[in-house]
């Protein structure tokens, strides 16, 4: 999805004598966007706040209102105004970096680069922006990224099975344009990277370092992308227009199928599509939690499995085997 606000028509000069426009950073209005950032995040309306920095970036050409958009949007739970928010950014330091505001004469390098800091720190942009929900089910509930990262590293985790099912739900379309969304996020902050960087490097100074920011998109985009290539996949054999759900198992070993188990990779798909059955159609079975350990025991050998159930009895069990192959060795041996 594209961003609804108009960034050509915000990157437009203001006037043939003063491209930037005037500087609007004491103006009351200006006070009242900043004060959000400061009050409680769950009293603000954000709507209100992002509608009120895009007023002003009409007025305007600055680089903290380019931040502040993408904060805000962030806090809305809308990726769209953080795209929108990330692209003015690069526009601005691309076409206005000798005259926007805080501009270079008065303020110097630190001016761009204090703004561009707050993209960086997880308090004020990183953590909402993991938190903007991107899977929403009417009765499974919302799944932000910090949640797809948390049950890509744990098939175990709280909450896995109502996830799956969630995104068994979900177009593929969907989760493509998420993902696609983020790429374009962060390609636009690789834009405004470079000018920084590229500005500071001639001043003999260095810019802001987008690293936390790379790696907290690209985190999302990566806990992401199996869902998307496993949908394709099964898309391939499908060869229908329906939306797939993503945790279908490839080849002949769908809904109603009898396809020939061939590897644990196609044991474990077949546990996912057992898992993702419940999840959809009896959410408060148990039986969802038990496959998902049994899934974790696939590349196990007996003794590791014994452990996993019981640890304790692991040294009893190696007794008992030991003693056993003892008294079979002495058999022998009469």
């Amino acid at each position: 999805m594209a961003p609804s606000t108009d960034i050509a028509a915000l990157l437009t000069p203001i006037a043939p004598d003063a491209p930037a426009g005037p500087d609007l950073s004491y103006e009351p209005a200006r006070q009242t966007i900043e004060q959000a950032f400061s009050d409680p995040a769950d009293e603000v309306d954000w709507r209100s706040t992002i509608a009120m920095i895009e007023v002003q970036a009409q007025a305007t050409r600055d680089v903290w209102l380019a931040v502040y958009l993408a904060r805000a949007g962030a806090r809305a739970g809308d990726l769209s105004v953080v795209e929108a928010g990330v692209q003015l950014l690069a526009g601005l330091f691309e076409q206005f970096w000798d005259s926007a505001h805080p501009t270079i004469e008065e303020y110097g390098i630190e001016g761009r680069k204090g703004a561009c800091e707050s993209l960086v720190r997880i308090g004020e942009f990183l953590a909402p922006l993991r938190r903007v929900p991107l899977i929403q089910h009417p009765r499974l509930g919302e799944y932000d990224g910090a949640d797809i990262q948390r049950f890509s590293e744990d098939g175990m985790a709280d909450g896995y099975g109502p996830f799956r099912a969630a995104l068994a739900d979900t177009p593929v379309e969907r989760v493509e344009a998420i993902v696609d969304q983020f790429r374009r996020i962060e390609a636009a902050l690789q834009r405004a990277d470079a000018v920084l960087s590229e500005k500071a490097g001639e001043a003999g100074q260095t810019g802001t370092n987008f690293r936390p920011t790379y790696e907290a998109i690209e985190g999302i985009v990566h806990a992401l992308t199996p869902f998307v290539r496993q949908t394709g996949e099964v898309g391939a054999d499908a060869g229908d227009d329906r939306p797939i759900a993503l945790s279908a198992v490839p080849g002949g070993m769908g809904s109603g199928g009898t396809g020939r188990i061939q590897s644990r990779e196609d044991v474990a798909r077949a546990l996912d599509a057992v898992i993702d059955y419940y999840g959809r159609v009896e959410p408060s079975s148990p039986i969802p939690v038990a496959l998902g350990r049994v899934k974790g025991w696939i590349t196990m050998d007996f003794m590791a499995i014994l452990a996993d159930i019981a640890p304790n009895s692991v040294s009893d069990a190696t007794a008992v085997l030991r003693a056993r192959a003892e008294a079979d060795s002495s058999s022998d041996m009469m």
